[in-house]
């Protein structure tokens, strides 16, 4: 099974989606601070979060995270989207209450440095962590295919420093020198068997 949890209006392909407004797309209306979710313990094959979480304080994170622990299956997969930093669209919304670099990701990873603070039962693996471009966002077409094909040209790059491990920070440097108009991080991350 796969849930998309605050999916609003772009559920992920194949999802049960939960949120906390009847739309089109939702199909389990429930808001992700009522816990428990209605799924049973160790139901999900992967979660989603698209754009979700940045709207929640760090408590309240942690909590919708020990939640979706519960939900997902041992070896689980759980898929986190979040916009950079550095990006305009991590603060054009004023419901945002958290902003993450690429480096973020690893406050979640059970063998990271910062690990001991975690509960027992709410530790991930992290995976990877990638990301998307959109560099000018231009209206005219024929821009548009430029601004993708250099868009797409920058996230290949930050992609790479991201699997070098001496450059993580260093992506995240170069985002907030570059003039993009929307970058995105993705953390993959495991639920480890028991």
């Amino acid at each position: 099974m796969i849930i998309d949890l605050g999916c609003g209006q772009a559920k992920t392909p194949n999802a049960i989606g939960m949120d906390n407004v009847a739309l089109p797309e939702v199909d389990v209306v429930h808001d992700l601070l009522d816990f428990p979710y209605p799924f049973d313990d160790g139901c999900a094959d992967e979660i989603y979060f698209n754009h979700v979480i940045e709207h929640f304080s760090l408590v309240d994170i942690q909590r919708i995270l020990k939640e979706s622990h519960r939900i997902l299956k041992s070896n689980g997969t759980l898929y986190i989207r979040v916009p950079h930093i550095y990006s305009v669209a991590a603060w054009a919304d004023p419901t945002h209450r958290m902003a993450f670099t690429f480096t973020s990701g690893s406050f979640f990873d059970l063998g990271a440095d910062k690990a001991y603070y975690k509960e027992l039962n709410n530790r991930w693996k992290l995976i990877s962590t990638s990301s998307r471009v959109i560099m000018f966002n231009w209206k005219r077409y024929r821009m548009r295919k430029v601004d993708t094909w250099i868009s797409n040209l920058f996230a290949r790059f930050f992609n790479w420093m991201l699997r070098q491990a001496d450059f993580p920070g260093s992506a995240d440097i170069l985002v907030k020198i570059l003039p993009v108009f929307f970058v995105e991080i993705e953390w993959q991350l495991c639920k480890p068997e028991q």
